[in-house]
């Protein structure tokens, strides 16, 4: 009885064993078998489809509490103790543990997109930070892209994280502070370009290549914009969030690159070429089929004109059908108006305070009139017809109040006229003769320094007089400090600034918007002039061009 308990036993035992066996094959299968098309089990599978590598696990301390964890289904408790590690490390700034201990985050839950940016957002900004010299904070932003592009290997469809590198190669490197010299350590970087290279960038492209043939920070951010849109117009997940933020993007590294030449010095063909370059990818830009949160439908930015023409007929269309329609209505209103209201809508622009520019905006809203208001109001013989038109034209109204906030939403118009204007020789003249004349007057040489200037300005004139809207945004803005120095250039020949100053609109702008105006560059005791000082009179010689 004994031996057939321990026969049956043993059978079961083994049966058992057997049957678990088609399980484990089930899973274990490797990769490297011809069944199933070679992708092996069901986990050499999900290995694959999270891009995890036999090698990625090694990366994770086989005897560590965390790894233990995560052996028993405890993974989200592993992540918790890692990252209590991780701050832990953080505070005692003890950054090379910080960077191993979120590796092993990384490696744990690689598809959470979220620890990648983070990450890369410690390295690159709060880490960096913690350094004096600027080569040390660039090796550590240099980590934090370096960490958003291995995050990109293992979410390869996930487009905006593909464009966080773009941003990160962009706006850290040059938009810092340091930017000059962070530019400068990147275009020399060969081991991080060749890193680029092996995510999938051509760095040896013409596209990528700066004034000196180098890699450009900002053009390699360009074609990491384009790469996330590759990946999102092939990617079943596509964009999330806002399209138009998404793809603005592109052209305006493009823009940020020839702003960055100018800034470096390079007044001449080199910023022009690249303002050109920037405003093709504007074009391209207004061209592209995005989908509107306004609208819930795709439009293009440069359809503006197209629905404001449709828009234009089909009122035209419909005042034919009662010509005196729209103008009864709008009498009717304003007489419904209050009597401030009236007054403040007869009275000159010019003539209106604050108060009566307020009460105006009040009274347009109660006077807006929309086509269907007028379709309503038709003559009966004609409603039918008119109620089509206005159902069209208020289709037309909305696409055009659709387009017009999002250019407005990215300045679209500014930038498209900023780079129009910036290729003119003009402007690069004028930017010359700026640049000049800001040169001389930090060296006290004042006669020829005020001869520039008043160059300048009538240039600068002449520009704003063709792209008006450039006097209120930047390229206005940024001419204050020249004409503070000018200002303060005057007040050495115990001058003031002239009544007809050709910039008169834009000191009062400044004014008006700062309170203050900026204050002169110059030093003071200036380096030419050791002897001179904030207000008083220069010698003689320092008046003549020397």
């Amino acid at each position: 009885m004994n031996l057939e308990t321990s026969f049956k036993r043993k059978v079961s035992y083994i049966s058992g064993i057997v049957l678990l066996l088609f399980p484990l094959f089930y899973l274990g299968q490797p990769a490297t078998s011809d069944t199933d098309g070679g992708r092996g089990g069901k986990l050499a599978q999900l290995r694959s489809e999270n891009y995890l590598a036999q090698s990625n696990l090694g990366e994770i301390d086989p005897v560590s509490s965390t790894m233990q964890l995560a052996t028993f289904g405890l993974r989200p408790i592993a992540v918790i103790v890692l990252w209590e590690k991780a701050t832990r490390f953080q505070k005692m700034e003890d950054y090379d543990n910080v960077t191993a201990t979120v590796n092993q985050i990384s490696k744990l839950q690689p598809n959470f997109v979220s620890i990648w940016k983070f990450q890369a957002h410690n390295l690159a900004y709060n880490i960096s930070v913690d350094f004096d010299n600027y080569r040390h904070r660039y090796q550590w932003v240099r980590r934090g892209i370096d960490f958003l592009m291995e995050g990109t290997q293992y979410n390869s469809q996930d487009a905006k994280l593909v464009q966080e590198v773009g941003a990160y190669t962009g706006s850290k490197i040059g938009g810092s502070d340091e930017k000059r010299q962070f530019r400068h350590l990147f275009a020399e970087d060969a081991p991080f370009h060749q890193r680029m290279e092996n995510y999938g960038l051509e760095m040896d492209s013409q596209l990528v290549a700066g004034v000196d043939g180098k890699p450009d920070n900002w053009k390699v951010s360009n074609r990491w914009y384009q790469k996330s849109e590759d990946v999102a117009k092939f990617s079943d997940a596509g964009i999330r969030g806002d399209w138009l933020m998404f793809y603005e993007r592109k052209p305006q590294a493009l823009i940020y690159y020839a702003i960055a030449l100018e800034d470096e010095g390079y007044l001449d063909s080199n910023a022009q070429q690249a303002f050109a370059v920037a405003y093709a990818g504007l074009e391209e830009l207004g061209s592209l089929d995005i989908l509107s949160t306004f609208t819930g439908t795709t439009l293009r930015l440069n359809q503006g004109m197209e629905f404001q023409s449709k828009l234009d007929q089909l009122r035209q269309d419909m005042n034919a059908l009662g010509p005196n329609v729209r103008k009864e209505l709008r009498e009717q209103r304003f007489e419904a108006l209050s009597k401030p209201e009236q007054d403040a809508m007869n009275l000159a622009p010019e003539l209106r305070t604050e108060y009566h520019t307020r009460l105006v905006e009040e009274a347009n809203q109660k006077m807006f009139i929309s086509e269907t208001d007028v379709a309503e109001a038709m003559p009966e013989d004609v409603k039918e017809a008119a109620a089509k038109i206005a159902a069209e034209a208020e289709e037309m109204a909305m696409k055009a109040d659709a387009v017009h906030y999002m250019r407005s939403m990215i300045n679209y118009d500014y930038w498209l006229k900023r780079c129009e204007m910036e290729q003119l020789d003009l402007a690069i003249n004028a930017r010359k003769t700026t640049a000049a004349a800001d040169d001389l007057f930090v060296k006290a040489r004042l006669q020829p320094a005020r001869q520039e200037y008043e160059q300048a300005w009538t240039m600068w004139t002449e520009i704003f007089e063709k792209y008006p809207t450039m006097i209120s945004k930047d390229t206005g803005q940024n001419l204050m400090p020249s004409i503070a120095n000018y200002m303060e250039l005057l007040s050495q020949f115990d001058e003031d600034i002239p009544e007809d100053f050709a910039l008169q609109s834009l000191v009062e702008l400044a004014e008006n918007e700062m309170s203050v105006t900026p204050e002169s560059k110059i030093q003071f005791p200036s380096p030419s002039n050791p002897d001179r000082r904030k207000g008083e009179v220069p010698k003689p010689e320092f008046l003549q061009d020397n």
